[in-house]
């Protein structure tokens, strides 16, 4: 009994980490902000962050080379810019 709670055990931890390393989806795409509405930008702001989280955590588990992760932070680093970039954009064509 004790091997077959280790094993269940065993099994449900690494199915856990496993699942926990998956590269996320596709980046939320960006709205234009001169003709987006506030509750576009809201869920699209949710999404990203959302979406840069589920990519540091994949990054932090995966076995990437320090290189490639560093190129895939500078890629994270420019999309969150662009992101951002675009509600000043949208809070200066709200005004």
């Amino acid at each position: 009994m004790k091997k077959f709670l280790f094993a269940v055990c065993a099994s449900a931890l690494f199915s856990v980490s496993a699942l926990a390393c998956t590269e996320p989806t596709a980046r939320p795409a960006i709205p234009d902000p001169a003709t987006a509405v506030t509750a576009q930008m809201v869920k699209t702001n949710n999404e990203v962050k959302s979406y840069v989280q589920a990519q540091q955590d994949y990054l932090s588990c995966s076995n990437m080379s320090s290189r490639k992760k560093q190129e895939a932070l500078e890629e994270l680093k420019a999309y969150a810019d662009t992101f951002n970039q675009a509600v000043r954009e949208f809070k200066l064509a709200s005004n």
